[in-house]
């Protein structure tokens, strides 16, 4: 049931969020597909320099473990340092383990630097960095607390089209059920903005 719901979700937000940018990664184990819309694209949003987004990623550990996101933010340069923008927002997470459902609502902080224009033609280049963290006023049912942390560097070879890599640390905390550690790896992949 889960899995048929979110792929159902990732196909429908995936051409409602093209207007933004689709990205999918990949390790030897896992597979994550993310989609984003951004307020720039939308005229009707374009009333002040904080910009809105929409994000929604699937994660498919493997046969027993997939996790779900679909989170709102806010985004504006961080002021007096260049090329630096911060996101403030929540992020509801399903995730399945081993048959118990875990849900929660953390909030979420994300920092992306890019780096000025180089020389030689070098593309664009960025790094981002990101946390969520629910405790168990924001988990729901039997789940006790959400915390994440990615960290990735991107580059845009060709015009809308960026490779990036990244690590990602996952840990969702039921009641009674140890060890707590979703995922922990490190993934490449690459993002088509539109």
């Amino acid at each position: 049931m889960f899995k048929k719901l979110a792929l159902t979700g990732i196909m429908a937000s995936t051409l409602l969020l093209a207007e933004s940018g689709v990205g999918i990664n990949i390790n030897e184990q896992d597979l994550e597909i993310e989609g984003i819309l951004d307020s720039r694209n939308l005229a009707a949003l374009q009333t002040s320099s904080t910009i809105f987004q929409a994000d929604v990623n699937f994660l498919n550990n493997n046969e027993e473990t997939k996790l779900l996101g679909v989170g709102l933010g806010a985004t504006n340069k961080l002021e007096g340092i260049d090329g630096v923008e911060v996101t403030l927002g929540a992020k509801f997470i399903w995730a399945e383990v081993a048959n118990e459902n875990f849900t929660s609502l953390p909030f979420m902080a994300k920092v992306r630097y890019s780096f000025p224009p180089l020389m030689f033609n070098i593309p664009p280049v960025a790094i981002e960095g990101k946390v969520l963290y629910a405790p168990k006023v924001l988990s729901f049912g039997d789940s006790v607390n959400y915390n994440e942390f990615r960290l990735s560097a991107d580059m845009e070879v060709i015009e809308s089209v960026k490779i990036y890599a990244g690590y990602r640390n996952i840990h969702t905390r039921y009641v009674g059920i140890k060890p707590d550690l979703f995922n922990t790896s490190f993934y490449g992949g690459f993002k088509f903005s539109y």
